[in-house]
């Protein structure tokens, strides 16, 4: 593979890095589960965003909304996290490939 065919992905390391050398979505599905993080990612119409993000049960509200017999089971769109927004308190998502940095809160 050329230099030019080659896709860098960067992310900028902090103190608090979470030693991901790439965002997997798994990880950093994981992690949310377990602790409140700052997510900074670029939003689709290229503006920078930085949010305080989680998906612990008891702070992230779930629908209890059951799901019709007839209707089809949806599809989960891998590269995009649904996670809830602490300070906003409501659900977003991000593309998981434009997400630049995540941090701790400890």
């Amino acid at each position: 593979m050329t230099k030019e065919n080659k896709k860098v992905k960067e992310i900028e390391v902090t103190e608090d890095y979470l030693d991901m050398i790439s965002v997997e979505r798994a990880d950093l599905r994981n992690q949310l589960q377990k602790e409140i993080l700052e997510v900074t990612f670029t939003k689709i119409n290229g503006d920078k965003r930085t949010m305080n993000c989680t998906l612990i049960e008891g702070i992230a509200r779930y629908n209890t909304i059951e799901k019709k017999k007839d209707e089809p089971e949806r599809k989960v769109n891998e590269e995009v996290l649904s996670v809830w927004d602490v300070d906003a308190n409501g659900w977003r998502s991000f593309r998981v490939n434009n997400v630049t940095r995540v941090r701790t809160h400890s």
